[in-house]
């Protein structure tokens, strides 16, 4: 709910009026995964996040490791990053693992996150991911009729329990946000 909040209030004053909003998750919906999504900029980036964060604190580098070698599958599929992160944590972390502790530390963990995404390239964000089959060619349609029709009727946008910036890097990463489909925010979003 966070991030189509986010979405509506970048649609302020002086925004053209739309009548519907479509909103569309990233993974599973837009995006599909491949073996070898976990070595890609965004499966990297948690087990960065918890080593950067919660590793430089005791002094500890932990080895890395990718999701899957971390945590079983349904501790990882169609979980938030957050909740991966507090999951890696208490599995990296083991017995001095709090969850009070681990907790504070997710917005640090998420903006880590969005960094070490950002400092990649294009082509090892989109690695081990891509858009599904005529999600490109839907989203084309929506934008132009969107823009044949002379007015924003339709907004669409992402609700994603990924970080937010990671999403959008991903959606630029695989050509998504050139269709012109999605409603454009007002300022840069990063780690949250």
């Amino acid at each position: 709910n966070f991030f189509l909040i986010s979405l509506l209030s970048t649609i302020g004053p002086g925004a053209k009026p739309f009548s519907t909003l479509i909103t569309f998750d990233v993974d599973g919906t837009l995006v599909s995964s491949s073996p070898g999504w976990e070595k890609g900029a965004h499966g990297r980036s948690f087990v960065h996040a918890v080593d950067t964060v919660l590793g430089g604190k005791s002094g500890t580098a932990f080895p890395v490791r990718t999701i899957p070698e971390i945590l079983e599958k349904h501790e990882f599929h169609g979980s938030t990053d957050g909740l991966i992160l507090l999951r890696l944590a208490r599995k990296t972390l083991g017995s001095s693992f709090t969850f009070s502790d681990t907790r504070s530390k997710v917005d640090e963990m998420m903006k880590e996150m969005f960094n070490f995404v950002s400092s990649c390239e294009d082509s090892e964000v989109a690695r081990g991911i891509a858009p599904l089959p005529g999600v490109l060619q839907t989203l084309k349609t929506l934008a132009s009729e969107r823009h044949n029709k002379g007015g924003e009727k339709v907004a669409c946008g992402l609700v994603t329990g990924n970080v937010e910036g990671i999403a959008r890097r991903k959606m630029k990463a695989l050509g998504i946000l050139d269709t012109g489909a999605l409603t454009p925010l007002s300022e840069p979003q990063g780690g949250r």
